[in-house]
């Protein structure tokens, strides 16, 4: 970086890190408030757990992945911020077309709009971010920023419980009839029309080039040649994280469903408790992964990124299964056991989140940041929408074949892809921590 690069102020950078963060965790709300609902959909539409499972992810997934590529170039070319009004103009109406589906098939599609939408802001956001603070200064405010899908996953709850408890009976407004399900998904849709107004009045920050005379007129494969020719970092990074993600994406999908059906939990209960503890969780991982790569750093670990990763997957291959398959619902000083193990698997899940982050930061070139991010997002969800949000119902409906074994299910997907991710980041830990050696972007 040149020594005559002109940093945003800090005041000015933490104010749009700020409004990143509010428009992330909207995004979350609007995607994660389907996974609190789960059983009112499927019960009112006459669903299957699979037919859910497409839902949930093959079609937010479709739109999604199929954008992230090109959004990611759009975003290294064109402004910024314009990117994300679109986006959060078009998920937000979306998810309002949710209250007005009756089938399957209109489900689906504006399903697809909310996955269209979101694809805008993980690309646009990680390249903002990363020019308003200094490399060695980007550690929390990433950290910070990606607390958003945690804090949007908790307020989904919360919103979903509040909701629950005010529409108990169908609307009838003008002739139409909505379920108390699909007044939730009109309600929750506004907030991102006011976040798409606030954002119409900022400035996209001026881009900084690692050289100052640095060719932006690159290709995508450009872009995939820089990637080939760094295949072991990248893949150790993109697969062992993915595999996490799938975790994720399963857990934050399927666990109201499962203290609802396995722990008998009513769905107020559930929203309000678990949303807490999904917050809670969620924003102390996130936070928690860079200090402790950190602490392992000051204390001589060299490989300190991969240990984080590998504390993270140890924990989801060999301790979430056996919650998951043994937990009962007992209480400690009137503090339910099931928060308590929903807590640290939800710690564990979001641990190395914000250090994948940096990581990907770290290694690739500033030029390339908005379509490697792109590419991100493409791999992240073709495993997490995919794997995630499918294979725990496909377990529950083929496997066991019985909706109240949704926790044998949840066990089998984390005793699959916990190990996996762990193995990975084992035997790609030297040649990934010597590419972060070598760059300092």
């Amino acid at each position: 970086m040149s020594n005559n690069t002109v940093w945003p102020k800090k005041s000015y950078a933490w104010f749009v890190t700020i409004i990143l963060l509010i428009t992330y965790t909207v995004s979350f709300i609007d995607r994660a408030i389907i996974n609190f609902l789960y059983d009112p959909i499927k019960k009112d539409l006459g669903l299957s757990e699979t037919e859910m499972g497409y839902i949930g992810g093959y079609a937010f997934a479709f739109s999604y992945i199929l954008l992230s590529l090109p959004v990611g170039r759009i975003v290294d070319k064109f402004n910024r911020i314009f990117v994300l009004i679109f986006g959060v103009v078009l998920w937000s109406f979306a998810t309002a077309a949710h209250g007005f589906s009756r089938d399957y098939y209109s489900l689906f599609i504006s399903r697809s709009g909310v996955g269209a939408g979101e694809a805008s802001v993980t690309p646009a956001a990680w390249s903002i971010i990363a020019d308003l603070f200094r490399p060695e200064d980007r550690a929390f405010p990433m950290s910070f920023y990606l607390m958003g899908p945690y804090v949007g996953q908790g307020i989904a709850l919360f919103f979903g419980a509040f909701i629950a408890q005010i529409f108990v009976e169908p609307v009838h407004y003008l002739g139409i009839t909505f379920q108390p399900w699909q007044m939730t998904f009109i309600l929750v849709a506004i907030p991102g029309i006011f976040i798409a107004i606030i954002l119409f009045f900022m400035r996209d920050p001026k881009r900084q080039n690692k050289e100052e005379n640095i060719n932006t007129n690159y290709t995508f494969k450009d872009v995939l040649n820089y990637i080939k020719n760094n295949f072991i970092p990248y893949f150790t990074l993109l697969i062992g994280a993915a595999l996490i993600v799938i975790l994720l994406y399963a857990y934050q999908f399927q666990i109201p469903t499962y203290i609802y059906r396995v722990h008998g939990w009513d769905l107020s209960k559930i929203g309000y408790q678990f949303g807490l503890v999904t917050i809670l969780s969620g924003c102390l991982g996130v936070l928690s992964g860079p200090i402790l790569e950190k602490y392992f750093a000051k204390r001589g670990f060299v490989n300190s990124w991969i240990f984080v990763f590998l504390i993270s997957s140890g924990f989801l291959a060999i301790v979430a299964p056996m919650i998951f398959y043994f937990l009962t619902d007992v209480y400690f000083f009137s503090l339910s056991l099931v928060l308590v193990c929903m807590f640290f698997v939800g710690f564990f899940i979001t641990l190395p989140m914000s250090v994948f982050a940096l990581a990907l930061q770290k290694i690739t070139p500033s030029q390339f940041r908005g379509s490697i991010a792109g590419i991100y997002v493409f791999v992240m969800n073709i495993f997490g929408l995919t794997f995630g949000y499918n294979i725990t119902p496909y377990f529950t409906e083929f496997i066991f074949k019985n909706d109240n074994l949704i926790n044998l299910s949840l066990g089998a997907t984390f005793l699959i892809f916990g190990p996996l991710s762990f193995l990975i980041f084992l035997f790609g830990r030297n040649t990934f921590n010597k590419a972060l050696l070598e760059n300092n972007n």
